[in-house]
């Protein structure tokens, strides 16, 4: 029988130059490694992955063409397959932080840092192999989703007070959480932090009384952890998410804001900061989340063509606010939509989804000419398909109101609210384009909006009031009502901050917005007239600059 306790293992190496993977290789047979296998390239890795299972992968971060070892370790962490807790140790030439923060958003086992010596790998290894030997029942439990077994297993690890305790602890906690034991789960935490202060148990606490509903004292636990220790991302992403729950969009633009100052390299993060960004109508934040998030989509598993569209709608929104500042992101925008086909594939539906953002990026850039041509591209297409898709055709709508055809957009409208007058769900979709929603849900979330923006109101807290009505309109953009009540907030607020120029562009982009859509017959037209005559007031009032 061999002494070699890591005969059986099978190791897998992957980098672009020979001569490493040939160093690696002679390292880790010495070491004992019974089988190695060597890839120069992130495709041939994924390969190997999904027909056989590796003890032990080593990812250079940079493969050349491709994905890079952070993106390989994104599929086998977020993608089924045989490799999902192998162990992964990232290698790489580069110290610079932003790469390495964004290689521990998921969680490799190790990150090694060019040139590596057999010494150093050697005791790395060793490390993590002998716990993996050790802990092994525990992690075969946990593959096989058999968590009762796995928590049964940590607690007898623990008794026995090997020098794995910590890890146990940290798997435990893990589990009893999944299990919904969040009661044991907290008091596990407690005695671990009554020995030591350590961030992912302060974690842990936290997630324990979010699912417990205690949302103040998760809040607290994670305050503490980012001044214990700033670089604790996950604290600012459950933060996030709490802030979010109670519809603090700002609160959590805020804390996401700081997150990828941090670690500007995680494409979910920028993702997530884009569509606050977006509610929060902070387009430029958006706009600058969403074109970060489309560049480290490339070769990503997380990429979506949702975010090319969302960037797309950023840069044209922002258009609307100041053709400027827009300008970067609109012809940026441009490319991003040129490329949906050959990315998400070169199906009709991506051609037309392409050429009716490029028509209303054209529009928002002042190049008529070159919105028409895009739009009569997709309405070629359009017209030989046998059905299209309500999400195209609210598209279509919204390219048509940025040529001023209304009267075409007015009657797709009409054709969609007959064609699904019974389906509660699409209606929802169609609320989008019109001035008062037709959906049960979106007139009930519309009435609730406006109540809660004017108790603020008149509690004259103008600036949630603001929030409010601004949230509400990155759904209901074409709400008159909306629009006109966010006004109002905004010359209350006004009042209290006298010398905010701000709010008074705020008021007037959003009076002309108004202009541009109100009839002259609406209910609301007299109120939107008086507003005008307070606006211009206020305006000739203002102190010179």
């Amino acid at each position: 029988m061999s002494d070699n306790p890591y005969a059986k293992m099978q190791a897998l190496i992957v980098d672009d130059f020979e001569s490493f993977r040939i160093t690696l290789s002679k390292m880790l047979q010495e070491f004992g490694v019974g089988s190695v296998d060597s890839v120069p390239s992130s495709n041939e890795a994924l390969r190997y992955c999904n027909s056989k299972v590796y003890d032990i992968i080593l990812c250079d971060q940079n493969l050349g063409k491709g994905k890079t070892g952070q993106q390989v370790l994104e599929v086998l962490r977020h993608k089924p397959n045989l490799n999902s807790d192998s162990l992964f140790l990232l290698v790489s030439a580069e110290s610079n932080k932003s790469i390495i923060m964004a290689a521990y958003d998921y969680e490799p086992d190790a990150y090694l840092t060019k040139p590596i010596t057999g010494q150093t790998l050697g005791q790395r290894l060793e490390r993590l192999f002998k716990q993996r030997i050790a802990l092994a029942p525990i992690y075969k439990a946990l593959k096989e989703r058999q968590l009762d077994v796995a928590v049964e297993l940590c607690e007898a690890e623990l008794k026995s007070a090997t020098r794995y305790a910590g890890s146990c602890q940290k798997i435990l906690g893990r589990v009893l959480l999944d299990l919904g034991e969040y009661e044991k789960a907290e008091n596990l935490y407690r005695n671990i932090l009554d020995a030591r202060q350590l961030d992912w148990a302060m974690l842990g606490m936290a997630q324990a009384k979010k699912l417990q509903g205690d949302t103040l004292s998760a809040q607290q636990w994670l305050e503490e952890i980012i001044q214990f220790n700033p670089l604790c991302l996950k604290a600012y992403d459950l933060l996030a998410d709490i802030l979010a729950e109670r519809a603090d969009y700002q609160g959590q633009q805020k804390i996401l804001q700081q997150a990828v100052d941090i670690s500007p390299l995680s494409i979910l993060r920028q993702q997530v900061l884009g569509d606050v960004g977006f509610k929060n109508n902070d387009l430029l934040t958006a706009a600058n989340a969403y074109r970060k998030a489309v560049k480290l989509g490339e070769n990503s598993c997380h990429d979506d063509v949702k975010f090319h569209e969302s960037f797309a709608h950023a840069g044209i929104q922002l258009a609307k606010l100041d053709k400027n500042l827009a300008s970067p992101f609109v012809r940026d925008a441009l490319k991003v939509v040129s490329e949906i086909p050959l990315r998400f594939g070169k199906n009709n539906s991506s051609k037309v989804s392409s050429y009716l953002l490029e028509s209303q990026l054209f529009s928002a850039s002042g190049e008529e000419r070159r919105a028409a041509d895009s739009l009569i591209s997709a309405q070629k297409i359009i017209n030989s398909e046998e059905s299209v898709s309500l999400e195209l055709r609210i598209e279509l709508v919204r390219a048509l109101r940025e040529l001023g055809k209304k009267e075409e957009s007015e009657k797709i409208i009409a054709a969609l609210l007959e064609e699904y007058a019974d389906d509660e769900d699409q209606l929802q979709k169609i609320d989008c384009l019109l001035d008062e929603p037709c959906s049960a849900k979106n007139k009930a979330l519309v009435a609730q909006i406006n109540k809660n923006g004017i108790s603020y109101y008149e509690a004259k807290d103008f600036s949630r009031a603001v929030d409010c009505f601004t949230s509400a309109l990155q759904d209901f953009p074409q709400h008159i009502g909306l629009r006109l009540n966010l006004v109002q907030a905004l010359m209350g607020q006004v009042k209290q901050e006298p010398g905010n120029n701000q709010l008074l562009t705020n008021m007037q982009q959003t009076m002309d917005y108004i202009r541009k859509i109100i009839p002259d017959k609406h209910a609301q037209y007299r109120r939107f007239r008086q507003l005008e005559d307070m606006l211009r007031a206020i305006a000739s009032a203002k102190p010179a600059d």
